[in-house]
């Protein structure tokens, strides 16, 4: 297995335009939204919560939807890889890796050619970056249809800058990071599977991030860096369904993220009501 480190990057939230505008009273009074900008294109705009650690959540906003959204959102939630490992070498790794023990797990994943991508910031600066997307076909295990009503967002997306990382994650501004809340960075990633796909998820994702998780109840966590502290991790948890809400969450959202879990500096970890946001 690679030891090549993999980090976590950012969540990606989608807001309506009302909430884009007038962001819920429960996120301003507990964190520092800062704007981000207009992606390149002009297509859609974002607002950050940036953390210590170097983890971000991008509120997310079309200003103009494209007819096949769908293909042009890249997912829910984005890993990474720093200098001097570049998105092309990321997604070779990753490729190689699916084409070995433990491979996709049946799930039929792969990964794409890096995109080009940017925005310009509040400041009018430039921040570019490459992308490399998750690309789905339909494997032994993949699961059925009805587990995607919002389309396939079941494996994370890359994200690697090609300007320098602290112009798009201003990490080292403490005006920026200092949340009336708390909050340092992201803690936990929770990754909900229906139930008889835990196995293959579990093996689709240790190629993904390139190192083997801990098992424990019937859960995968992947120990993940983070990308401004040395030293200092999250967890990715790959989880089956056990209950109804469960199973109620799976018709409604699909595979993919079901959970969040942030740090704090005043106290223990608490959850960010995300499920919401996951359109």
């Amino acid at each position: 297995m690679s030891s090549q480190k993999v980090y976590i990057d950012h969540l990606l939230l989608q807001f309506s335009q009302e909430q884009f505008d007038y962001v819920p009273k429960w996120i301003s009074d507990h964190f520092t939204v800062i704007d981000g900008g207009v992606h390149t294109g002009g297509w859609s705009r974002n607002k950050l919560i940036v953390f210590k650690d170097g983890t971000y959540l991008e509120l997310y906003n079309w200003i103009t939807k494209p007819e096949d959204w769908r293909k042009r959102l890249p997912g829910d939630f984005a890993l990474t890889a720093l200098d001097p490992i570049s998105a092309e070498a990321s997604r070779e790794r990753i490729v190689d890796a699916l084409a070995s023990e433990p491979g996709d797990g049946g799930i039929g994943v792969t990964y794409l050619p890096p995109q080009g991508g940017g925005r310009k910031n509040a400041e009018g600066v430039d921040i570019r970056w490459e992308i490399v997307k998750a690309g789905y076909t339909h494997g032994e295990s993949t699961p059925r249809d009805e587990f995607f009503p919002r389309g396939r967002t079941d494996a994370p997306f890359f994200c690697h800058d090609l300007t320098p990382r602290r112009r798009r994650v201003t990490f080292d501004l403490p005006s920026v990071t200092q949340h009336p809340s708390g909050a340092t960075g992201i803690d936990r990633i929770e990754v909900l599977v229906p139930r008889g796909k835990f196995r293959a998820y579990t093996d689709l994702y240790t190629s993904i991030v390139g190192a083997a998780p801990q098992e424990d109840e019937g859960r995968a966590a992947f120990k993940l860096s983070a990308p401004g502290i040395p030293n200092l991790s999250g967890s990715l948890y790959i989880r089956p369904a056990e209950t109804e809400a469960d199973e109620q969450f799976l018709q409604e959202k699909g595979v993919g993220i079901s959970s969040l879990l942030l740090r704090s500096e005043i106290g223990e970890s608490f959850s960010f009501p995300i499920a919401g946001y996951l359109q």
